[in-house]
């Protein structure tokens, strides 16, 4: 069957359909599937005054910020993972030069479900006693609490996120639109549906016989695309499943251009606006080498030359049994508190590293799983976040879904049986803060945001917690209550409507801390090896509860570190 051609060149889709002022809807996840090509060419073509909605972003939306391009942005945090901050962003939100509204990945993937489905609004149990319902920057409502009519139970209502276009990069596309993805899918099927018009850019174009020959890998369906760009390596440098990892030393030179306006000025000079295309982009920004060396392994399911930068370090896998250090043995502690059988969400670094541990030595039978809805994992390497390719491939996932099954159906719904994360800055009642430090609309200092960190912390059943212990970040009151623990204590979590249990222990570089039954203050449950109470006392910012008696951490034993040592590469051990 024929089908009308919706195929255009990327210089042509960004004339016909993007205007200043529009909404754009950015798929892909972090450093997964980013439309670099398209926001090279919206920054050539000079569009400006946008405003830009996403679950996570990353690269492709923070050299638009830096751009001048943004006015505002509403998403579930801009993140370049463990890379660091996103520099435009973090800068430009400091400056007031942009507007960032805040929520959660959880309720940016239900915002697109109400739109995608053409409900007004979409209630969640997230974010409550956060917060994210406690500053709005944009002018549109953003949240309606209410008890449910027919439990009586306490919802926050979320408006329908509904772009004007939607940009969505895919590996595989016909030339009249039928999308097909390989690995999560993240929200990118729910933003399409919910957009008033979607752009696709694709690796490859396939015929029209071949998508309904697997009409069920068919994500997003023709009649949906208004315009189909084929561009082969058009997400460089961040990854396609099925076709090329990210290139991990061009994101960290990024990270270096992106570190003043002056030289991101040079970066867009020279990479951007020097250039004709994306394809002139990539002759100069990589060699045939480059490329080759990022080409899917089939093997592995990823690019071997990318996991040997990320993979162990010769140090830590030649280190003697019996020798550790406290980070390493802040990871061991952190992955004895999981059980077997356990359903471990994990989040993005420690976390991660952690689960593994204990998915390799005492919990074999635990299910790991992360926000991105991949799941059952059995790692083999190393990753930068939760869209890793590392994740895929030979960690023999069990289910590889979407986001709205990690932080929906697992998550939200309550199966989580622990929920693993990190952050900034923590206090005496272990809510966390991943958002900023100072005035919420003009801070001292901007973070990427929640993540998945706030609906896991508000629906799982126990809330485990590890970070580096300094009083810089163990505060009386953090900040910014990004993630709630247990609120201001007592019963108030419960009276805040949060269904999960909330912090259960916080694993630190220095000792491992609980919280009283009653009170749900923070208390001192052991100190590791090698250090007093007196360093744990000053180097928390909050008067602690202290035991008659405060026990020492088991130390590792050599399992335990040879584990750790071979599988933990020391790109989740960054702050």
């Amino acid at each position: 069957m024929i089908q009308e051609s919706k195929l255009m060149t990327m210089k042509e889709a960004v004339s016909a359909f993007i205007r200043p002022g529009m909404h754009l809807g950015y798929g892909g996840f972090s450093l997964c599937r980013s439309p670099m090509a398209f926001s090279h060419e919206v920054i050539r073509q000079g569009i400006g005054d946008l405003h830009i909605s996403s679950v996570n972003p990353s690269y492709s939306v923070d050299i638009l910020i830096g751009a001048g391009l943004v006015k505002s942005i509403e998403s579930g945090c801009v993140n370049m993972e463990r890379l660091g901050l996103p520099k435009n962003f973090c800068r430009s939100v400091q400056e007031g030069k942009i507007l960032s509204e805040d929520y959660e990945h959880g309720a940016m993937t239900f915002r697109y479900l109400a739109g995608s489905l053409g409900f007004p609004f979409m209630p969640m149990t997230s974010m409550l006693g956060s917060d994210m319902l406690k500053y709005q920057v944009l002018k549109a409502k953003k949240y309606e609490l209410m008890n449910c009519p027919f439990t009586n139970q306490k919802v926050v209502l979320l408006p329908a996120c509904t772009p004007d276009l939607a940009i969505i990069h895919v590996p595989r596309c016909d030339e009249s639109g039928n999308c097909q993805i390989d690995g999560s899918c993240f929200a990118d099927e729910l933003i399409a549906k919910a957009a008033g018009q979607v752009i696709v850019v694709t690796e490859q174009l396939i015929s029209n016989d071949e998508t309904r020959r697997n009409p069920q890998s068919n994500i997003i369906p023709f009649f949906r695309v208004n315009a189909v760009v084929h561009s082969p390596w058009g997400a460089y440098p961040s990854s396609v499943p099925g076709c090329y990892d990210y290139d991990y030393e061009a994101l960290r030179n990024y990270q270096k251009i992106s570190g003043t306006p002056e030289s991101f000025k040079a970066y867009l000079d020279r990479f951007v606006y020097g250039v004709e295309d994306f394809t002139a982009y990539l002759e100069i920004a990589g060699s045939p080498l480059t490329y080759r060396r990022l080409a899917i392994d089939p093997r592995l399911g990823y690019s071997e030359y990318t996991t040997s930068l990320v993979s162990p370090s010769i140090e830590l896998q030649t280190k003697q049994p019996g020798e550790y250090n406290l980070r390493e043995l802040m990871i061991i502690a952190a992955s004895r508190e999981i059980k077997d059988l356990d359903i471990v969400v994990a989040g993005t670094g420690l976390p991660m590293a952690a689960t593994t541990v204990a998915k390799l030595s005492h919990a074999p039978h635990c299910h790991y799983c992360v926000e991105t809805g991949i799941g059952g994992l059995k790692p083999v390497h190393s990753s930068l976040s939760v869209a890793d390719p590392r994740l895929t491939g030979i960690a023999k996932p069990a289910f590889i879904t979407a986001t709205l099954d990690g932080l929906g159906h697992i998550v939200h719904r309550g199966f989580a049986g622990v929920g693993f994360l990190g952050g900034a800055q923590i206090d005496q009642y272990g809510n966390l803060n991943a958002t900023c430090i100072g005035n919420y609309e003009k801070p001292q200092k901007r973070f990427p945001g929640s993540g998945g960190a706030n609906v896991i912390a508000s629906c799982a059943k126990r809330t485990m917690i590890i970070m580096k212990h300094e009083k810089r970040r163990f505060l009386e009151r953090v900040d910014y209550i990004t993630s709630p623990g247990h609120l201001t204590g007592g019963t108030s979590r419960a009276d805040a409507g949060l269904t999960g249990g909330g912090p259960d222990k916080v694993i630190t570089d220095l000792a491992v801390l609980g919280f009283e039954p009653e009170s749900k203050r923070m208390m001192l449950v052991s100190v590791h090896p090698g250090v007093t109470v007196e360093k744990v006392i000053a180097e928390t910012g909050f008067d602690l509860i202290l035991p008659s008696d405060v026990p020492t951490t088991p130390p590792p034993t050599d399992e335990e570190l040879a584990i750790l040592r071979a599988n933990i590469s020391p790109v989740y051990y960054a702050d």
